[in-house]
């Protein structure tokens, strides 16, 4: 009974030694990637080449083998960067042939203005995160299936140049098809103030949300599931993967940490939750690789499409100022605030969409100051009308359309009738125009900025006395698609 007792106590110990072991290196990777001494691992500098030198040895340990024959690092850019990039092959003659790719870039911003960044949380918690992953897939190395390759990134910072280099090299060495998964770790130092672990793709995968809830639920670990990478302005090391249509997520713990400033220092990452994230990330990778179906569900973000959608549909808006124009009498309009909103369509031809049409229909409300011929020193008469709107008109695109982003322009027509009308004056309202319109646009994913000017072909007013007058507006547009 003793000898049972005394087997039990060190089994019990064991583990909390292990738990214990696997947070107090997190904690030592952190504090070595992220300390002064490293003068915060600028892409190319010998600071990221001393991480890189880290990271081997760290990945040696953990016991992962290169992925590639001349070693383990892998050049780009003519070897001004590099990936550091290890391997673990599965034991499935079939399933080996398939992979799951993990990474997480290791460089930072460097020093500026004499203040070092060290990039605790971005992302050197990612790092850390990275290699105590490699060595729970290593320690169960028996159950991996899937083959797994572990790349540490280079020049995340400056234009995630590290991950599209080792995306586009295994594109043509084992083929974009064959990765089943792709998971970015950047910046997931802070559960404890960002409340969740936050997942953005799951629904690239079929039944994402299923399986990665399941895991979380398994060590009660709070994430919150996103569908796609949504926002424009962010990127991270999935981009370029997905992009090839291989399933991503984006792990983080959102943008609490002082984010790219120097007070991003390693006493303040949550360790205790940089644990349980890599705890949470381990079990879903080694699921992935023993052989858990894991199968693009066809769906992508809008701002990782190769191709654009045929048909759009969104929503506009847009404010700007109206002006009338009397070209045969010396009447002087002022301008005054205009607005408009409403629904916008596009048909986009061709895969990348280079041209098409754009068609909206809107509400548009103009107004416009102009001098009261009967009363010239009296007060000015004010135009305001408001009309429901139709212009048409093609586009051309610099770039791949709505999905890549870039700039473009659009001429066409325009139809307006009056809706409701207020001009004190003999004369007589049209009650409906044409005209043409002209556009110069920058997409940002599925947003639009757009500058617009509009001009009437026709009288706006019409009567025995009434003054040849055209109505000219411009105005700046934001349009949403969906």
């Amino acid at each position: 009974m003793k000898k049972i007792t005394i087997i039990a106590c060190t089994a019990l110990l064991c583990g909390v030694l292990s738990a214990q072991t696997r947070e107090q290196n997190l904690i030592g990777h952190v504090y070595y990637l992220a300390s002064d001494a490293m003068k915060g691992r600028k892409a190319g500098s010998e600071d990221a080449a001393a991480a890189r030198k880290y990271i081997i040895s760290e990945y040696s340990k953990a016991g992962l083998v290169p992925y590639f024959d001349y070693g383990w690092e892998m050049p780009f850019q003519e070897g001004k960067y590099n990936n550091v990039v290890g391997f673990i092959e599965g034991n499935d003659p079939q399933l080996k042939n398939e992979y799951i790719v993990l990474g997480a870039h290791y460089d930072h911003l460097g020093v500026k203005n004499g203040q070092v960044y060290n990039g605790a949380d971005d992302n050197a918690s990612g790092t850390a995160a990275l290699i105590e992953v490699a060595r729970y897939l290593c320690d169960n190395r028996d159950q991996i299936r899937r083959s797994v390759i572990i790349a540490a990134f280079d020049a995340e910072e400056i234009g995630l140049f590290g991950s599209k280099a080792l995306a586009a090299k295994l594109d043509t060495t084992i083929g974009s098809s064959s990765i089943k998964l792709m998971m970015s770790i950047d910046m997931v130092g802070w559960l404890e103030k960002g409340e969740a672990l936050k997942l953005e793709g799951v629904a690239t995968i079929q039944n994402g949300k299923k399986l990665l809830q399941a895991q979380a639920n398994a060590i009660q670990l709070p994430i919150k599931p996103v569908n796609f990478e949504k926002s424009v302005f962010t990127a991270t090391d999935t981009e370029y993967f997905a992009k090839k249509q291989i399933p991503t997520l984006a792990v983080s713990t959102g943008l609490k940490s002082p984010y790219h400033k120097p007070q991003d220092d390693p006493e303040l990452i949550d360790y205790d939750g940089l644990d349980r994230v890599t705890e949470y990330i381990g079990i879903v990778a080694l699921d992935c690789s023993r052989g858990a179906v894991v199968e693009p569900s066809g769906k992508v973000a809008d701002k990782h499409r190769s191709s654009v959608s045929t048909f759009t549909f969104g929503l506009s808006a847009g404010l700007g100022s109206a002006y009338i124009d009397f070209p045969d009498a010396a009447l002087d309009s002022k301008t005054r605030f205009s607005y408009e909103g409403g629904l916008v369509s596009r048909v986009n031809f061709g895969k990348k969409g280079i041209w098409g049409i754009q068609a909206e229909c809107l509400f548009n409300e103009a107004k416009a100051f102009f001098p009261n011929c009967d009363k010239p020193f009296g007060s000015p008469l004010t135009y305001k009308r408001q009309s429901l709107m139709v212009p048409v008109s093609l586009f051309v695109h610099t770039n791949q359309g709505q999905s890549a982003g870039g700039a473009y322009v659009g001429l066409g027509g325009l139809w307006s009738h009056d809706l409701k009308e207020s001009l004190p004056s003999p004369w007589l309202l049209r009650g409906y125009n044409f005209g043409t319109t002209a556009t110069f646009g920058l997409e940002l994913g599925s947003m639009a900025i757009e500058l617009k000017f509009y001009s009437f072909g026709k009288n706006l007013f019409q009567g025995p006395v009434a003054p040849k007058s055209m109505m000219n507006s411009t105005l700046a547009s934001f349009k949403y698609f969906f």
